[in-house]
């Protein structure tokens, strides 16, 4: 009887266990651009994954199972690539949007793929109304819409949105409300959107412009930029764009001295603020009420003082070597040090428990020489847009490869070059390295936002994933992730087998 109850409880524990990381999916891939990969899944389980090559557009379906249930190759017109700029799930379609310009044309190019059959539908172009003197700046989507951003030389927002039949797009344009900062459009050129796929680490949340939806707002918020008029303060900024009655609110978190560099960076998850403040002397995280400003909640430690709000040691990725994925722990002494040593970065997520999971930490960019001649040897990573799609930063994230193995045309095209992060193009002499993440991961009761303790770290997804991650062998040439109901979906491409590879990560 004893054995018996034994052998259950084991099983059960084990099947506990499988159901917490197993493999969803394996779609056979013979593609030469797996930097191109975007996967989207919707509320029931389906799954579409999407890529572009050779002039044709290639969709696998995938059942709530992991269950490939059609598979097609579009050729695509004109052999443009579609860049696709976000997507949505709408009654029984999954909708990739993109963007075509011919001259001074804008038109948004959407086409589908019915998540029941797997057959393709092509909607008719809508051309933007775009007027003389409108930058694109990025686009996003949500549940509800897509959206496309457009800015002038008067700094007013001009936004596009889908209409309910979907066949034309409406355009309200808010005037700007916003200080000018001293370099002209630096708040617009790093803006990304967050949606619930952006993958939570410091490399995704140290960009200091985000967009967040919430309904018929958009919400910008902007980090540490140096306006005119204000000498060294700088503060959180907030820009909302109401979309019912065509007014914009401009709003501020408490001013900052800061002398050079950015030293504090924030994240928005549902109605809460999170704003981090880091130096090599301290540590400050304050969590403030977005609809009133008021803080709700703050942790200071200083250079001496234990972090008790570590749910795991203080991680430190990059420093290795390029292509390592090995992790170095800091040591308690240096913790303080290590993290401030890059751009503040914060990151918060929940699942279906009473917590939400923060990463707190720093991203260190790419280090370089300055020397004005170019060096072949320097790395690159692939693609680059990251910064401007809805997708955010890691939906089709890239590599980091020598200069030397792409070709000069396509590094030097104004077209193409969309598709490299080459920021040191011009300065660097002796290569660089895919920078340095440094971070912690924090676990927050959602409701009183007190700390939990170091035991509830292995129930983390990403912490989970993470592991799973370092042991990969070799590791992948890509790798997406996105959001699966209440659980985390990781991609990546196995070069021997051809195959694209989908394992599942749920809270424990």
């Amino acid at each position: 009887m004893i054995r018996s109850f034994l052998t259950i409880l084991f099983l059960g524990i084990f099947s506990v266990a499988a159901t917490a990381q197993h493999e969803f999916a394996s779609i056979e891939m013979p593609t030469t651009r797996v930097q191109d990969l975007v996967t989207v899944a919707d509320e029931e389980g389906n799954v579409c994954v999407y890529y572009y090559q050779g002039g044709k557009i290639y969709f696998n379906l995938l059942s709530p199972s992991g269950e490939q249930l059609a598979s097609q190759i579009i050729p695509f017109r004109m052999n443009q690539d579609p860049q696709i700029l976000g997507t949505r799930v709408v009654d029984d379609t999954f909708i990739f949007y993109s963007r075509h310009v011919n001259g001074r044309r804008h038109y948004l190019r959407p086409f589908g793929i019915d998540k029941r059959q797997g057959t393709f539908r092509s909607f008719q172009d809508i051309e933007l109304k775009v007027g003389r003197g409108e930058q694109y700046i990025g686009s996003f989507a949500d549940q509800q819409h897509f959206y496309m951003v457009y800015t002038d030389k008067h700094n007013n927002i001009h936004l596009y949105r889908d209409a309910e039949d979907a066949v034309q797009m409406e355009k309200k344009i808010f005037a700007s409300k916003m200080p000018r900062t001293n370099i002209r459009q630096q708040r617009e050129n790093e803006l990304i959107y967050v949606n619930q796929d952006l993958e939570r680490t410091v490399f995704t949340g140290h960009h200091r412009s985000k967009i967040y939806s919430r309904g018929d707002r958009v919400h910008m918020v902007f980090d540490g930029y140096q306006t005119k008029g204000n000498g060294r303060k700088v503060t959180t900024e907030i820009l909302t764009l109401d979309w019912n009655s065509g007014q914009a609110n401009y709003r501020t978190l408490p001013y900052i001295e800061q002398k050079n560099e950015p030293k504090f960076n924030s994240f928005l998850h549902e109605n809460t603020l999170f704003r981090l403040q880091l130096d090599k002397d301290s540590l400050k995280l304050v969590a403030y009420d977005f609809n009133t400003l008021a803080a709700l909640k703050e942790y200071s430690f200083g250079s001496n003082e234990e972090i008790t709000l570590k749910a795991t040691p203080v991680f430190q990725r990059g420093r290795q070597a390029l292509f390592s994925s090995k992790v170095k722990e800091i040591e308690g002494g240096k913790e303080l040090r290590n993290l401030a040593d890059g751009v503040p970065a914060i990151t918060v997520d929940a699942f279906n428990d009473s917590t939400i999971q923060l990463t707190i930490g720093s991203y260190a960019p790419p280090a370089s020489n300055r020397n004005n001649n170019f060096n072949d040897s320097r790395m690159v990573r692939t693609p680059d847009q990251y910064v401007r799609t809805a997708r955010g930063v890691v939906m089709v994230p890239g590599r980091w490869t020598p200069a030397y193995t792409i070709p000069s045309y396509y590094l030097n095209s104004p077209f193409y070059s969309r598709y490299f992060y080459d920021p040191y193009r011009n300065i660097d002499a002796n290569g660089s390295d895919p920078g340095v993440s440094t971070y912690f991961r924090a676990v927050l009761d959602k409701n009183s936002l007190a700390a939990r303790d170091t035991s509830a770290a292995p129930s983390i997804p990403q912490y989970k994933l993470e592991k799973f991650e370092q042991e990969l062998k070799p590791s992948p040439d890509f790798a997406t992730l996105y959001r699966y109901g209440n659980k985390l979906h990781y991609g990546y491409f196995d070069r021997k087998s051809r195959t694209f590879k989908i394992v599942e990560f749920a809270q424990q």
